[in-house]
């Protein structure tokens, strides 16, 4: 699980921008949390905060250590900040998988070209590397005796070198964190089309996911529970799968074409659901709900809280998720811009650290934030 990420120089985040992700002391809820981390996030902020360039910068790991699907280009323009254009950017992750503590950190000019690196585990230096002297870089004694350490550049991660280089769990810290990367998931639905990165090499047709799971009926029953009933089918258009809704009197149309922008909203984290929940270490939804109903939003919440074996961070604007029923005041994030020596600069905390009340079951989060309580 994701511990803590800190961010410095990307994009909107000239400062340095820190997530904790240690939960506090409640006894209700406890699915949103496990192992004294917290499970499930919900991000909170104004527009323009950072909340999707939050999810880009946790994500820019998969870029260098995995050969999943990366972001678009354009969605990594801007990548320095432009008040620091000259300067690094600069990442720090911590994790704590299988119960080891798990620290990587690295510094960027550009999305694929790496300064330098460092592995930390429980504390001890593992490898570092400075790809300005890369023929030169520390290795702990007995690690990879017989491996060529002498890269050229920082085109190519010293870590990702070693996974791909050395049989499986010769380095395990190597093999936890690059596994874990390999199956984290963005995505975001948007009006135009759907977009994510991570878990997948190449993309998927919706209909293919819904398809190849065999569970046509159980979605149809899914849709049910907002409301939404209709009679579907698959069917062959030029050798393609299609989903079709079926009408009285013989009618039919495509899916697509009837479906409201919430339903295929509904449709794309089904899909997923079934497809990639089951192996996903982090996921990480932007807007996720901005098409929904306050009602489908919350039924979305509980499902993913009652998901054990991967983490979720969720951006919105929906303050009716502001709920002691759906989360906690430690899982409730709220992203602020503050004035720190640079001048401006964004932050990131959770509820409970924002107000020196002590915050219990029964207080309303949502109309405490409305009025001003965690500012």
């Amino acid at each position: 699980m994701l511990k803590s990420f800190e961010v410095e120089n990307f994009r909107g985040f000239q400062s340095r921008l820190k997530l904790d992700m240690k939960a506090g002391r409640y006894d209700f809820n406890p699915e949103v949390e496990s192992h004294g981390l917290v499970k499930n996030a919900i991000v909170y902020g104004p527009n323009g905060i950072g909340k999707s360039a939050l999810g880009l910068a946790l994500f820019d790991i998969i870029l260098h250590l995995t050969d999943k699907r990366p972001f678009e280009p354009r969605q990594l323009l801007p990548y320095r900040n432009l008040n620091r254009s000259s300067d690094d950017v600069c990442f720090k992750y911590v994790f704590v998988i299988d119960g080891d503590e798990i620290a990587y950190e690295y510094r960027k000019s550009d999305p694929i070209s790496l300064l330098w690196e460092r592995l930390e585990v429980n504390g001890e230096r593992l490898l570092e590397c400075d790809y300005a002297k890369p023929q030169t870089p520390f290795v702990k004694r007995g690690l990879v005796d017989n491996l060529n350490t002498r890269l050229t550049d920082g085109k190519l991660s010293f870590i990702k070198y070693i996974y791909r280089n050395t049989p499986t769990n010769t380095v395990p810290a190597v093999t936890k964190l690059v596994s874990f990367c390999e199956n984290m998931l963005w995505y975001r639905c948007l009006s135009d089309g759907n977009e994510f990165a991570g878990h997948e090499a190449m993309p998927s047709l919706l209909v293919d996911m819904l398809r190849r799971n065999g569970r046509l009926q159980d979605f149809t029953e899914f849709l049910g529970q907002f409301g939404l009933n209709y009679k579907l089918g698959f069917e062959q258009v030029n050798n393609q799968n299609v989903l079709y809704a079926y009408f009285k009197d013989g009618q039919k149309a495509l899916f697509d074409t009837v479906a409201s922008t919430g339903t295929k909203a509904l449709y794309l984290f089904y899909c997923w659901g079934v497809s990639a929940f089951s192996n996903t270490s982090l996921l990480f939804i932007d807007e996720f709900d901005a098409f929904l109903h306050y009602e489908a939003s919350g039924a979305l919440v509980k499902t993913l809280n009652r998901q054990t074996h991967f983490q979720t961070i969720l951006t919105t604007h929906n303050t009716s998720l502001l709920s002691n029923e759906l989360s906690r005041p430690d899982c409730s994030f709220v992203m602020s811009r503050q004035k720190d020596m640079a001048g401006e600069a964004i932050k990131i905390a959770n509820l409970a650290n924002l107000t020196e009340r002590e915050i219990r079951k029964v207080h309303n989060l949502e109309k405490m934030y409305r009025a001003g309580a965690f500012a």
